[in-house]
């Protein structure tokens, strides 16, 4: 599962959101970036949408993309 491009565009441009995405496991924010850019499976992780979600007030349905099937 991926993260929507509105997920995307809040991590990307909220410093203080990629903060707390960084103290979650220690990562650097260059991993962070990598992730954002690869639309990585590694922030769907629960502790990441958890975060993501109590920053921005998204809820797990505009986090997640949906396929269109």
């Amino acid at each position: 599962m991926a993260l929507s491009e509105k997920a995307l565009l809040a991590i990307r441009t909220d410093s203080n959101l990629r903060a707390k995405l960084m103290l979650v496991n220690s990562k650097s924010e260059y991993t962070i970036k990598r992730w954002i850019t690869a639309n990585s499976d590694s922030l769907t992780m629960p502790k990441y949408i958890s975060v993501i979600a109590q920053h921005t007030g998204m809820n797990e349905s505009e986090i997640f993309e949906h396929s269109k099937n």
